[in-house]
């Protein structure tokens, strides 16, 4: 078990910070009061069976933003704060919960949250798999904003085929591309709670998992295949032939070859032409792609590479085989692994999810659960798991009871837990802010309403998913044999430019001999624009003529009546009408589809510009221009974390204060680094706090004297105000600098330890 990091070694100033007392409202309706009651009722009775204090209710001042930070991500706005605390309702608190887990901002939290622990990246492996990573992404978010249950998101995941830009859940497969023990592995961590990984080379020398039970398991799902290969038909009868023979006795080509070309020209062709689409397509091949043992396998109970039947161990089933006669093995596995009677499932779920809210699973580690694992109060995980079946794995409702829980609303448990101590939760752990939830608090400092999605991220994934959509349309639209022939003419342009690279390669050696750098760079830029070509041949000639199809169709008002999409027919209709009489290829039609998703975006951003300039009273040019440059840096730089590219390049502030590199199941760190601090003392992040149009300096130009600025800038960050001992320390610094004053006593607080833990 982790320390708590309290002792974090970010501490740059002395301010001293005090906790204020409060009351808790508890006005909920009946049906919700009686489950988070029985939840404390469980609790009390474990802390007075082994003797010790609940911590006393938490203030409103933390309550407020507590609250948001676990539930939205990120610190409470100044009137968030404002009016949270003059609110007088007893029933406050449970209106507030509500209204933050039905927000926008309760899916950019929970983004990150899953996105670490499915490992959702932008780019899904090292080959081309954007669109398969703005897929996986685009359906997390939706599942979210759906609340859709989580039984239902595993049984998506786990049975995900097709198509990245038909179901993004096969993001799933993708991530682990060619790796299907490896997925087996991460399925079994996630959704079991059980670490076999050692067990896929051999019989685990800590828990009872035989290579035998890895490979029994792994035998469910390692048909689910993600494929670079031809999917289509067609496509695999232009390429391995039209069922006629040559004089050779192989099969013939769709379309006859060109003089000087080889079959094999054509081979490497079509893989330039396919590369595209390339991880963006799952199979399910579960029912006909067996698994056998490793060639080196050891044990007496089967030989080296033995074909396995799909078994589930019998510590977790009791019928172990689960797929019928006849049965498709994944949706047997799918349907095993998500339903109730699973006596791992609900468990794993419901101790997660309780360990997001208080800072520590009944049962820790989360992942590394064994038969032999007692909960720290076996008779509250009972309840919970119950409680998880009985809501139908409703996420939102079962964190919703847990936060109106009287043992979430206590002051926070500050000192450390150390490892093997069993934790009998007085209180929620006080913790650091995660990497995400600083950022999208600093977010929260620079611009109005942070929860908005990015609608420039958006407009991204959507046409990084369209491109490899129209991509694939467009190539399965051709005949096999105009695919054949394009091949061939993408073929003979490929020969020529590697005999072009050669000569190329020859005269750079001589330019390198001779140090004739204008020859050198002419070589370099011959060799390096060697892809660019091929991929821009392949459009050319293959795909543009898939989509010229298309276009057609659409201007003839047919194309509805030739393919099955209804939302395809739409967009590609909507681009022709906006054409103007170009003669389009596919990156044309994305741009003017970009374009016009933008002019709504240009349009809201317009309004935002005259609404902001008449607020500030920006009447003059020069400030216009401040102003707009101001908001298209926020609009670009300042969103938050789950808009952002995932996982953040390195260098980036999420990536220097600790979020996951996305490589393991749940990897983000809390530790505290040299780099953190010179970031926090010279980043740009924070200088641009101070620019005059971000919402926290304009809210310290309505301070008039020192303490009013000093309370706006504590309800800003702590949303509390200041106590007179803070008020002694930064009072003179406000009344001696003036606006430097100002911008000094923000970056004091901004740097406390108190503002980078959820108190």
């Amino acid at each position: 078990m982790k320390k708590n990091p309290f002792s974090l070694a970010i501490l740059l100033t002395s301010l001293v910070s005090l906790t204020h007392s409060g009351s808790v409202g508890m006005a909920l309706g009946a049906d919700l009061l009686s489950r988070s009651a029985e939840i404390d009722n469980r609790v009390n009775a474990n802390l007075t069976k082994n003797k010790v204090e609940p911590l006393k209710p938490a203030s409103d001042e933390v309550f407020v933003r507590r609250i948001h930070l676990d539930i939205i991500g990120r610190i409470p706005t100044l009137k968030e704060t404002t009016e949270f605390l003059k609110d007088p309702s007893a029933d406050k608190r449970t209106r507030l919960i509500n209204a933050l887990m039905a927000s926008d901002g309760y899916v950019q939290n929970f983004a990150n949250y899953w996105s670490d622990i499915l490992r959702v990246k932008s780019t899904l492996t090292t080959g081309n798999s954007q669109p398969a990573g703005a897929a996986y992404t685009k359906w997390l978010r939706d599942a979210l904003e759906k609340n859709k249950a989580y039984d239902v998101m595993v049984r998506e995941l786990l049975t995900a085929n097709g198509k990245t830009y038909e179901n993004g859940a096969v993001g799933f497969y993708i991530r682990d591309y060619n790796m299907p023990l490896d997925n087996m592995a991460v399925t079994t961590q996630v959704f079991l709670g059980t670490s076999m990984v050692c067990a896929q080379c051999h019989n685990h020398p800590f828990d009872k998992w035989t290579q035998m039970d890895y490979y029994q398991m792994a035998a469910h799902s390692n048909g689910m295949t993600s494929t670079n290969g031809l999917s289509n038909p067609l496509l695999a009868k232009a390429f391995y032939g039209s069922g006629k023979k040559n004089k050779k006795g192989g099969d013939a080509m769709a379309a006859k070859l060109p003089a000087g070309l080889e079959r094999k020209d054509v081979g490497k062709a079509m893989n330039e032409i396919l590369r595209p689409l390339r991880y963006n397509t799952v199979l399910d091949n579960s029912a006909t792609r067996p698994l056998n043992l490793p060639h080196d396998y050891q044990y007496s109970d089967a030989k080296p590479k033995q074909m396995i039947e799909p078994v589930i161990p019998a510590s977790f089933s009791k019928d172990g085989k689960i797929v019928k006669e006849g049965a498709n093995p994944i949706q047997a596995y799918a349907k095993w692994m998500s339903s109730k009677e699973n006596p791992r499932f609900t468990l794993v779920i419901a101790n997660r999810l309780w360990k997001k809210v208080m800072g520590l699973g009944l049962i820790e580690p989360v992942d590394e659960i064994t038969d032999s694992t007692v909960p720290s109060n076996p008779q509250l995980m009972t309840y919970l798991e119950n409680l998880m079946k009985e809501l139908n794995y409703d996420m939102k409702a079962f964190l919703t009871i847990l936060y109106n829980t009287a043992s979430y609303q206590r002051a926070a448990y500050a000192k450390d837990v150390e490892l093997g101590e069993v934790y009998h939760f007085p209180g929620p752990l006080l913790r650091r802010m995660s990497a995400e939830q600083i950022w999208d608090s600093m977010v929260t400092l620079h611009k109005p309403s942070p929860d908005t999605p990015s609608l420039e991220s958006q407009i991204n994934r959507d046409i990084t998913i369209r491109q490899v959509e129209w991509l694939d349309r467009a190539l399965n639209a051709l005949t096999p044999e105009e695919l054949a022939a394009g091949a061939a003419k993408v073929a003979q342009i490929q020969r020529q430019l590697s005999a072009d690279v050669r000569k190329a390669q020859t005269d750079l050696m001589e330019a390198t001999k001779n140090k004739d750098d204008d020859a050198i760079r002419a070589a370099k830029k011959i060799v390096s624009n060697q892809r660019k070509a091929i991929d821009q041949a392949a459009e050319d000639i293959v795909y543009s003529m898939g989509f010229k199809k298309f276009a057609e169709l659409a201007k003839d008002g047919k194309l509805k009546e030739q393919v099955d999409d209804v939302e395809f027919a739409k967009e590609i209709a909507q681009v022709m009408r906006d054409k103007q009489g170009a003669d389009l290829n596919i990156d044309d039609a994305l741009q003017i589809m970009a374009r016009q998703q933008r002019a709504r975006l240009t349009e809201i951003q317009k309004a935002r510009l005259k609404k902001d300039a008449e607020l500030l009273k920006a009447d003059d040019k020069l400030e216009i221009v401040a102003l707009k440059a101001w908001e298209t840096f926020r609009d670009t730089y300042m969103v938050r974390a789950a808009d952002l590219r995932s996982p953040a390049p390195n260098g980036h502030f999420l990536r220097e204060f600790g979020q996951s590199d996305r490589e393991l199941v749940e990897n983000s760190n809390d530790e505290a680094s040299v780099g953190q601090a010179l970031m926090l003392l010279n980043g740009k992040t924070f200088s641009q706090l101070l620019n005059p149009y971000t919402v926290i300096s304009r809210a310290m130009k309505r301070g008039e004297t020192a303490d009013q600025t000093i309370d706006i800038i504590y309800l800003s960050l702590m949303s509390r105000k200041a106590t007179s001992e803070e008020r002694e320390l930064l009072r003179p610094v406000i009344e001696k600098n003036g606006a430097s004053g100002k911008a000094d006593a923000l970056w004091a607080v901004l740097n406390t330890r108190q503002f980078y833990f959820v108190q």
